[in-house]
């Protein structure tokens, strides 16, 4: 009896101190994000990722296509919000904004520049989504092995944002259906390039005439077709290639 009530007092104890730490837990994440972090003001943002572009951020060649005025939270950021720019180039997926400051740093002090860019190819995947409790919409951005990122759009923002993502998928549509063709194309060519070949001979031809044309040579001629001898005549129809398997 008393092993039983040593053990359900310490249980107890157990299950308070967890839920004890838990609070202080709670507390500090509480005290960080309301008190410790700085919001980003949003047109600092935005201005902050047009001087990135113009710096130097864009490859030689590349182009923005879309872009919509957008927000991520990071665990590192106690979730608060780095405000930015999604862009859509020819090239990639480019996100560029600031991260949220520390309150304890200096007002002037220099500020921290969050990018992420995912190729923009057809392995990339955009889906729609409502972010951070159905507050905002968003996208998911995802490729194979890779962690997904999501970006909530700004106020006012959801249209652009929905346009970036139907222009993107619009793109690698385009890209997929380009590449099934191609593909049934090469399935075409290597089909027609199995099948055997068969050739009318004309005035002047000449069996070996044949065979050179068809890069072969008069004994396999010959053979393909249980002719004996040269002689050819006008209108026969000889086979100078023989199917592929």
């Amino acid at each position: 009896m008393k092993e039983s009530e040593g053990l359900y007092r310490s249980f107890r104890f157990l299950k308070r101190a967890l839920i004890g730490l838990a609070i202080v837990l709670l507390a500090l994440l509480a005290f960080g994000y309301f008190v410790f972090m700085r919001q980003v003001d949003k047109p600092e943002a935005w201005a902050a990722a047009e001087r990135e572009l113009q710096g130097g951020a864009l490859h030689y060649g590349e182009r923005i296509e879309k872009q919509a005025k957008v927000f991520m939270r990071r665990p590192t950021d106690y979730f608060r919000g780095a405000n930015g720019i999604l862009y859509a180039t020819n090239d990639r997926i480019l996100f560029v904004g600031i991260a949220p400051g520390d309150k304890l740093e200096k007002e002037d002090a220099p500020e921290v520049i969050v990018s992420q860019e995912f190729p923009n190819d057809t392995l990339l995947a955009m889906n729609r989504k409502r972010l951070y409790f159905m507050t905002a919409a968003g996208v998911s951005i995802s490729r194979p092995g890779q962690p997904a990122s999501e970006f909530a759009a700004s106020r006012g923002n959801a249209d652009a944002l929905r346009s970036l993502i139907d222009h993107v998928q619009s793109i690698h549509s385009a890209q997929r259906e380009a590449a099934a063709s191609e593909k049934r194309l090469r399935a075409a060519v290597a089909a027609m390039i199995r099948e055997p070949l068969y050739y009318t001979i004309k005035r002047g031809d000449a069996l070996s005439l044949v065979a050179t044309k068809f890069d072969a040579t008069p004994e396999q001629i010959r053979a393909w077709n249980n002719i004996v001898g040269d002689r050819i005549r006008i209108g026969d129809k000889l086979l100078v290639k023989p199917a592929k398997k």
